[in-house]
């Protein structure tokens, strides 16, 4: 990585070097062989970066502007080079066009979703005193492993109530662990796991999903940390915000989905597994917080 970005500024710099003397004006902030870099696709390329300090503010524009021109440079060589023209590269503009397409959707439909009112932010803030009056952050012993899928493994996870149990457990069935200590923040688990930790027994292990891993928890203590009115309120707006955008896309996303289904035709060898009968025994889920 270090490499590479080495490689695209030093090519940055040569382009500027050799940029000519005609001196680009209105919209256009910089020409390489005839090809313009608008102001507008700078401000892309910051991502909303916008330091206080006129001189970081500047050099973060600079480097941004010469990462614009390195892409544009290698882009024109590798299509020269006739890269643009294989199979593999067909395949994954495709799927960066498709992906692309859907991030700039749910950024549209994000855009149409209206901020929680103050009397929204203050009943979730008093409906949720573990996250803010009485914000809780709990120091854990922690044991880590590999996500289990085995309906019958996940099973006998249930009964266990230690660390050292679930050491065990997973001793006797082969699966590695790690043991460790870490902490909990109230407010980066989110309400309902919140209240699921609140409601267990004292001492009583409970498991989490993390990435690809699930992680066995053992509360060693629990701090109260009250969280500042203001940040309350403005944490509070942020996660109403994104909960009301997430159901706005899961309702709109689900729909078009849904009503997509209909139009699938799978190749024989592709054809999705039939569903379960109703009332036929389902398998296990992963673990949750018990």
């Amino acid at each position: 990585m270090r490499q590479a970005s080495t490689l695209l500024f030093a090519t940055a710099c040569l382009v500027l070097a050799a940029c000519g003397n005609k001196q680009p004006s209105g919209q256009v902030v910089a020409t390489v062989k005839g090809k313009e870099v608008t102001a507008s696709e700078l401000h892309a390329e910051m991502n909303g970066f916008n330091a206080p300090n006129e001189q970081i503010r500047k050099a973060a524009e600079q480097q941004a502007l010469d990462q614009i021109l390195a892409r544009k440079v290698l882009a024109d060589a590798a299509e020269k080079a006739g890269v643009g023209k294989t199979p593999e590269f067909a395949l994954q503009k495709k799927r960066l066009e498709d992906t692309l397409l859907v991030q700039s959707w749910q950024q549209q439909i994000a855009k149409t979703v209206p901020p929680p009112s103050k009397d929204e932010v203050d009943k979730f803030i008093a409906d949720n005193p573990n996250l803010y009056a009485e914000h809780k952050v709990f120091a854990v012993e922690q044991l880590r492993f590999p996500r289990v899928t085995d309906p019958a493994i996940v099973a006998g996870f249930k009964p266990l109530k230690t660390i050292a149990e679930v050491a065990d457990y997973l001793k006797a069935h082969n699966i590695p662990s790690q043991l460790g200590q870490s902490q909990i923040d109230a407010l980066a688990i989110g309400p309902a796991a919140t209240d699921q930790i609140m409601k267990l027994p004292p001492g009583e292990v409970f498991i989490l999903p993390a990435n690809n891993l699930l992680v066995a928890n053992h509360i060693t203590e629990t701090r109260v940390v009250p969280v500042p009115a203001d940040a309350a309120s403005k944490q509070a707006a942020a996660y109403l915000k994104q909960r009301r955008t997430q159901e706005a896309l899961q309702r709109q996303f689900g729909q078009v989905l849904a009503a997509g289904k209909k139009d699938v035709v799978y190749a024989k060898a592709y054809q999705p597994a039939t569903p379960a009968k109703a009332g036929a025994a389902k398998p296990a889920a992963a673990p949750q917080a018990k």
